[in-house]
């Protein structure tokens, strides 16, 4: 698969904020900062994609399908999927190291700490408000 294709995808697995039209950065900053030292290291940024899993694993057997994965949009995001969304399917397939068609919580992590490294463009082990946010768009310009 392609190395842009995967960071596209592992971000919006890590943060279904991203998939809304306009991502509150803010708050999903502000979660993952639990330190709050205004910074999300790659700890934290670990810990709050391991909450996410936890919050589409709907029947907690350790695996997401595609179906939990789209229930939990709303329930994650605040706002309904739209048609224009990559499908929930699409964006396990796209990270699926097996390819049984569902997401594992190692796969999630694999994901999550690839796109904490493409984000992380200064390379000093944190991301900013600004690289997230920046992250964020630049998923939204690829979908």
């Amino acid at each position: 698969m392609n190395p842009k294709t995967l960071g596209l995808i592992a971000g919006a697995l890590i943060s279904v904020h991203a998939l809304a039209a306009t991502p509150d950065v803010d708050k999903e900053f502000t979660a993952m900062d639990a330190d709050r030292d205004g910074k999300v290291s790659a700890s934290e940024h670990a810990a709050g994609a391991k909450q996410m899993f936890g919050k589409m694993d709907a029947n907690h057997d350790g695996k997401v399908t595609a179906a939990e994965m789209a229930a939990a949009h709303q329930a994650i995001s605040g706002q309904a999927a739209k048609k224009s969304d990559m499908p929930a399917a699409d964006k396990i397939k796209a990270v699926d190291a097996d390819g049984d068609g569902v997401l594992t919580a190692e796969e999630h992590a694999k994901a999550s700490a690839s796109m904490f490294a493409k984000m992380d463009t200064d390379k000093d082990g944190f991301l900013s408000k600004q690289e997230m946010a920046a992250g964020h768009a630049a998923m939204m310009k690829k979908q």
